[in-house]
């Protein structure tokens, strides 16, 4: 808990050059992180999708039909016979709040 106190004399403007230069050189090192999803393909299959979104492949079904309390959340597209979702969609449907209970189930949880 004890410990030695050094005092140096340094003028405000000499402060601010020294906390310039060290932001300075931590800028200069500065890697920024990629953009969430930079890694994912352009056309998703629907595991793919599924693990991203991290739900089911029911929920993930569910999720393409409209019903009588939500649009579609997200629509797959058809492509020579196989579902794949694009990038976009996925990553659009990440930023959306999650509430897409039906109107019944809410009421019994509550």
């Amino acid at each position: 808990m004890y410990g030695t106190v050094t005092q140096i004399q340094i003028t405000p403007d000499q402060l601010t050059e020294l906390v310039r230069g060290a932001v300075r050189s931590e800028l200069a090192n500065y890697t920024p992180p990629a953009p969430e999803g930079s890694d994912l393909p352009e056309l998703l299959t629907r595991r793919q999708t599924a693990d991203v979104l991290q739900v089911s492949l029911t929920t993930l079904h569910d999720w393409a039909t409209d019903t009588d309390d939500r649009p579609a959340v997200l629509v797959p597209r058809k492509i020579n016979g196989r579902v794949r979702y694009q990038k976009t969609d996925v990553l659009a449907a990440l930023k959306q709040p999650r509430r897409f209970k039906h109107k019944a189930a809410e009421g019994r949880n509550q």
